[in-house]
């Protein structure tokens, strides 16, 4: 007859979840420069751009860990546009 040994296991899941919470944090962030770069932009404020490409490489960084490939993809090509629209403005 075995006996089954109840173990606790704090560190793998403490890890994980504070992990989990990292990278829930780095994509709402994301999204919020995002935005914060679309009234920016609105009213014609050049640091628009470094607040958008902040913004779309936090989206891209959040969505390849969640391997959502397709929005990592647009994520860059945004970001590259920024990039663009930042040296044509300047």
């Amino acid at each position: 007859m075995k006996i089954k040994r109840k173990t606790k296991r704090f560190g793998s899941n403490t890890i994980l979840k504070r992990n989990e919470k990292f990278w829930e944090s780095i994509g709402w962030s994301g999204a919020i420069y995002v935005v914060v770069g679309y009234s920016l932009n609105a009213n014609h404020i050049v640091y628009c751009w470094p607040v958008w490409v902040l913004g779309n490489a936090m989206i891209a960084a959040y969505s390849c860990h969640k391997k959502a490939y397709s929005t990592m993809v647009m994520s860059l090509v945004i970001l590259i546009m920024n990039i663009y629209g930042w040296i044509s403005w300047s």
